[in-house]
């Protein structure tokens, strides 16, 4: 199977068992090249390189790592692109003037990235958006600005981290299940290669792996003939080809589906023991150049974090401890660092790629046998990035994920706070279960990533087309709604014996839609009647109208009903929740409302907090009282009047679905003002303002009124099963 030179290379196996090179002129020459590289001495290198490209007496090894290195040079030029006045322009941007003696200052502490290059001092294109990540004084006069780790939910205890301690056991570490739906991307820019000629596309696609990613299906793509890479393919791909067209990009897009768990494993350290070097698990215990290379620096670190520890899992916890507290920055291209571990040790940052190459390479020098994983992260929010991470052996527990980006948590559980050093979120999505491993079919030319496979790679019969040659786009969505709902028993509805009747409510808030994707329907109020002889019955009132909701329909919810198959609400779904739920206190911007409900007039420190990872999610909170960095991220003011210039929270009724405020299960569901009788609303039930004053005129909080949402087909399902009553 064909694949490149320099591939090759990254594919060594450990030193200590491959033979040792001949070391002749031509192979000195090529480490001759690479050490001018290094001196930032292109021109001379570069003249050299093809000089000895003319020679015939070079291998075709020899030749494809000369031809590499022309290659790496340019990916470092275009990596180190930026001269200080555009570093300096990017950071007053952000937080005004600078000094001349602060970017001094800056640069000495190794915080703006830079390197010689044939005698020019050139910087890192990302040199001043890394400050922000690195330095604490330069981050506290950007106002209001969040660095990149602090966004993701997932980087801090979470619910969903104490979710999966709390389910775990010693039989079941896969807990927490999640279905995502993906759409990814791949434009090739026009023109980037002559018209009608082939472009290859290879786009990371995910393996299956028992008990952390399964059910994987394929739904469509574009082009529709494509090629996925077998099971057992470590950097597993969906390849396509298609013509050029002139003057035209030409996209790639392909959509899937999968499952995901979340992982955890408690560990006793007493418990792990050391495994043997001959054992099964040699090869994770191995070098494995040019990336990972017990390299004498390597060996006096390790010796300084580990000291006299003996215990596998202790010695893994010291580690872990000291890469998670390398600061995260976005990264220069792996294809261009000669050793990442290295890189990582020496560079006062890394990000998590970096950051696990290194910690792979302590492991296995203190005989703890650790290996890569990447792919990509989501989270309970709308945040998501590719993402590197890895696998770790404790015996007798086996193997266990370890995100030493993600890092230590601040828990005093110890299975909270080392969760990520024996176990892993459900918001993960992976693709590569090593590093630098061959593509099925092969590639033919340079690849643009030569360690991980996460954005894709493209190529022509004339060479690899580099990522300034081409854009991507990674779309997800959450449908774990979709999988068989699983309820508690302690939660379980009697489904058998359920009646809207048994609710102890007088009063009946029906609203019914033409089916699931209707934006429009009607609602309709009933008392409860008692006759002499204790008959209960539903009697409709004058209270009827339209209503529209949420702009894609409706979906079921979390109330007081059984649970439901079929589609399940979701935050940020545009989605109203069909079921039934109480109806709570009315809110609005006047004092006072005429209404039997409780009232709670609205100011503007009033948020109903939308974001799924807060503790405050899908609450009423102040920030006269919480603070208002409780409600980072929150899009939803109460008075949107003042916030948001319009008036559809003017009148309102609160409606208490998800009343355990389950982390992305809906939240901030309303009734309320709509804008127009053709103008959805983002997941509540809205009307004219004439119907809202009418219900709530009507409504009693003494009659415990309740809402029912449904179609007009789970209506006449669901009608005498539920003693729903008869709309006139």
């Amino acid at each position: 199977m064909l694949f490149t030179a320099f591939s090759a290379l990254l594919q060594l196996t450990a030193c200590d068992s491959a033979p040792k090179p001949e070391v002749t002129q031509q192979s000195s020459q090529v480490s001759d090249q690479q050490q001018l590289i290094k001196e930032g001495k292109f021109q001379q290198a570069r003249a050299n390189i093809e000089k000895l490209l003319e020679q015939s007496k070079l291998s075709d090894k020899q030749r494809q790592q000369l031809a590499f290195e022309l290659e790496r040079m340019q990916r470092i030029e275009r990596d180190f692109s930026a001269d200080l006045v555009d570093i300096r322009n990017y950071i007053e941007k952000h937080i005004g003037p600078v000094t001349d003696q602060e970017l001094a200052d800056w640069e000495a502490k190794g915080l703006l990235e830079n390197r010689i290059i044939d005698g020019k001092t050139k910087y890192f294109r990302s040199a001043g958006y890394n400050l922000f990540q690195l330095d604490e004084d330069a981050l506290a006069r950007r106002k209001g600005y969040q660095p990149f780790t602090d966004r993701a939910p997932l980087y801090a205890l979470n619910q969903h981290h104490k979710d999966i301690v709390a389910k775990i056991t010693e039989e079941h570490r896969q807990v927490e299940q999640k279905r995502f739906k993906i759409r990814y991307n791949l434009t090739v820019d026009a023109n980037a290669v002559p018209d009608g000629e082939t472009l290859k596309v290879w786009i990371p696609y995910p393996r299956e792996i028992e008990g952390r990613q399964e059910n994987i299906r394929y739904v469509n793509s574009n082009p529709k003939v494509h090629q996925i890479a077998g099971e057992d393919t470590l950097q597993r791909t969906i390849y396509f080809e298609t013509q050029a067209v002139k003057d035209t990009a030409t996209e790639f897009w392909v959509e899937y589906e999968f499952d995901t768990y979340g992982i955890g494993v408690k560990i006793d350290p007493e418990k792990v023991t050391p495994v043997m070097p001959d054992s099964e698990l040699k090869e994770f215990l191995q070098q494995r150049p040019p990336h990972v290379v017990f390299t004498p620096e390597i060996q006096a670190l390790s010796k300084r974090i580990v000291g006299e520890e003996t215990n596998p899992y202790k010695i893994a916890q010291k580690l872990f401890t000291y890469v998670d507290n390398i600061p995260w920055a976005t990264a220069i291209e792996y294809s261009t660092i000669p050793n990442i571990s290295e890189y990582a040790m020496t560079a006062g940052h890394a990000d998590c790629g970096q950051q696990t190459m290194l910690l792979i390479t302590l492991l296995r020098y203190n005989g703890i046998p650790a290996r890569w994983q990447s792919g990509w992260e989501f989270s309970p929010t709308s945040f998501d990035t590719m993402h590197d991470w890895g696998m770790v052996y404790f015996a007798p527990y086996g193997w266990v994920p370890m995100d030493v980006t993600h890092g230590v948590l601040d828990s005093a559980n110890p299975a909270e706070k080392w969760f990520y050093l024996s176990g892993i979120d459900s918001y993960r999505l992976i693709f590569n279960d090593d590093y630098s491993r061959e593509f099925e079919p092969a590639k033919e030319h340079f690849r643009s990533e030569t360690v991980d496979s996460q954005r894709g790679e493209v190529e022509w019969q004339g060479g690899n087309l580099y990522f300034d040659k081409w854009s991507y786009d990674m779309q997800w969505q959450d449908i774990s709604s979709e999988l068989e709902p699983q309820e508690s028993p302690e939660k379980a509805v009697d489904s058998e014996n359920f009646s809207v009747k048994a609710l102890d409510s007088e009063q009946l808030v029906l609203v019914v839609t033409e089916d699931e994707d209707a934006i429009q329907g009607e609602l309709v109020g009933f008392d409860k009647k008692t006759d002499n002889n204790q008959n209960i019955t539903w009697q409709q009132t004058d209270i009827r109208n339209s209503i529209v909701v949420g702009r894609t329909g409706i979906a079921w919810g979390k109330g007081l009903h059984p649970v439901q198959p079929g589609q399940q609400k979701q935050e940020g779904d545009g989605k109203a929740p069909a079921g039934i739920f109480e109806l709570g206190t009315a809110f609005g911007y006047l004092p006072d409302l005429p209404t039997g409900l409780n009232y709670e007039p609205m100011s503007a420190t009033h948020f109903c907090m939308d974001v799924a990872s807060s503790p405050l999610y899908n609450q009423i909170a102040d920030t006269q009282v919480v603070g208002e960095k409780a409600l980072e991220g929150n899009s939803e003011p109460m008075r949107r009047d003042i916030h948001k210039n319009d008036k559809v929270y003017k009148k309102g009724i609160f409606v208490h679905h998800n009343p355990d405020n389950i982390a992305g299960g809906g939240s901030c569901i309303f009734l309320h003002l709509w804008r127009s009788d053709n103008s959805p609303t983002a997941g509540c039930t809205a009307m004219e303002e004439a119907a809202m004053d009418k219900l709530l005129a009507w409504l009693d909080k003494d009659k415990n009124p309740l809402m029912v949402t449904l179609t007009k087909d789970q209506y006449q399902s669901l009608k005498t099963q539920w003693q729903l009553p008869e709309i006139n």
